[in-house]
């Protein structure tokens, strides 16, 4: 098994920005994902302002860093019934100079959302609309049904399998990939401590798939501060890389 991406999740307006772009550039499949709802990050909000400057900043950047933004409450709720919020829209509008997009991953929380409504073919529509992004689907057994209705209109997503919702509660058992035609990663619970261990068994769920990812999130953040904390989330990259090259 091989990772596409290292992905941490969830750094705030707390982060300083060019420490945020420096860990981005540990290693090549670092990705930094940061958590949008409109609760903290509609326009005008402190978290808006600094995800903007961060945006800004890496256009400046001769490689570009792998961003993510994981849509989440009513920002979620209104992409699945077909619909993107300006914040949304002006974000994934956003290009580098040579044309590809700052922002290549979209993660919609369609799980720890609740989302109520989930219209597959309204859907299609909006990934088929921007080819040049990955779509991803927060994934609970509940949302099965949902992932294979949207897998019948052909269009192009992939699945990022978190039994816990978001709540960082590590997995008792990992699921080999739901479909063979779309990415999958891996969430819940992982962090610096318990990385390697569980790498070891995600790379059994997964068999001989090479498209997987992780994610981490609540376990990167410093455990008294509750805060991202750079260091953790290096010491998480670096065990995830060991854990690669000694295969």
């Amino acid at each position: 098994m091989k990772l596409r991406y290292i992905t941490c999740s969830d750094p705030r307006e707390n982060v300083p920005v060019e420490a945020l772009l420096r860990l981005s550039q540990h290693a090549s499949v670092v990705e930094i994902a940061v958590q949008a709802h409109p609760s903290k990050m509609s326009i005008g909000m402190p978290r808006n302002q600094w995800f903007n400057r961060l945006l800004k900043e890496t256009l400046c950047m001769p490689k570009a860093p792998n961003l993510a933004v994981h849509v989440n409450m009513e920002w979620c709720d209104n992409f699945c019934k077909g619909v993107i919020v300006p914040e949304i829209k002006d974000w994934l509008f956003l290009t580098r100079t040579d044309g590809t997009p700052v922002i290549r991953r979209w993660q919609i929380n369609i799980y720890g959302s609740k989302t109520k409504n989930f219209y597959a073919e309204e859907i299609a529509k909006l990934l088929n609309e921007f080819p040049d992004n990955e779509f991803i689907f927060q994934y609970g057994n509940s949302e099965y049904h949902r992932m294979k209705n949207l897998d019948k209109t052909g269009a192009k997503f992939s699945i990022l399998y978190d039994t816990s919702g978001g709540k960082g509660e590590l997995a008792k058992t990992w699921s080999s990939p739901l479909f063979e035609n779309h990415f999958q990663g891996y969430a819940g619970g992982l962090s610096p401590e318990n990385v390697t261990e569980n790498l070891g068994k995600i790379a059994r769920a997964a068999g001989t798939r090479t498209d997987i990812w992780i994610d981490a999130e609540g376990k990167l953040k410093n455990p008294k501060t509750k805060i991202f904390d750079i260091n953790r989330a290096k010491q998480y990259i670096n065990a995830a890389l060991k854990w690669q090259n000694s295969k």
